[in-house]
């Protein structure tokens, strides 16, 4: 099995805070991948609301994002475009 790894920047003001979290949660558990992300010597899985708050991450930050499994590539894709696309929310 194939591991996709993929750098990007928080792009939100408030970076990873709870309701990022939860829809950061909710998108990766729709995939049958496990996703890992990195920040500054820290991962967390990204089915953890708590273990990506512990990451925190801020607006401007990179993290890593690694994924594995039968829905890589499209989990991978899904959880860059919800970071780059501000968490929808702001506009």
């Amino acid at each position: 099995m194939d591991i996709i790894k993929q750098t990007t920047t928080i792009q939100n003001k408030l970076g990873l805070h709870t309701r990022a979290t939860i829809k950061l949660v909710e998108l990766v558990n729709s995939f049958d991948a496990t996703i890992t992300i990195r920040h500054q010597g820290k991962q967390a899985d990204a089915d953890s609301v708590l273990g990506l708050m512990v990451l925190e991450t801020c607006f401007g930050q990179e993290i890593e994002i690694i994924a594995k499994g039968n829905q890589a590539r499209e989990a991978i894709d899904a959880v860059t475009k919800l970071i780059e696309d501000k968490f929808l929310e702001e506009e």
